[in-house]
């Protein structure tokens, strides 16, 4: 089980989206470092997409197309 860090429900790991914040970007997680989970209905969420881009300091439109690869 891990945590969503936008709307923090608790799913199973393989229904999360995890990524890692590097030298100010957001990327797939690498497989090693610091990563967090976001739940699939927060990123077709747009207040939640405007929260994280706020948040990781991302222009919002390459950030939602960025999410949507990685669906």
């Amino acid at each position: 089980m891990r945590m969503c860090i936008s709307c923090r429900i608790r799913n199973e790991q393989n229904s999360m989206l995890r990524l890692q914040y590097i030298e100010d970007k957001v990327i797939s997680y690498r497989g090693y470092g610091r990563s967090f989970y976001i739940c699939v209905s927060c990123t077709c969420n747009p207040k939640k997409i405007k929260g994280l881009t706020k948040r990781f300091k991302q222009d919002e439109e390459l950030f939602v197309k960025f999410l949507k690869e990685r669906k």
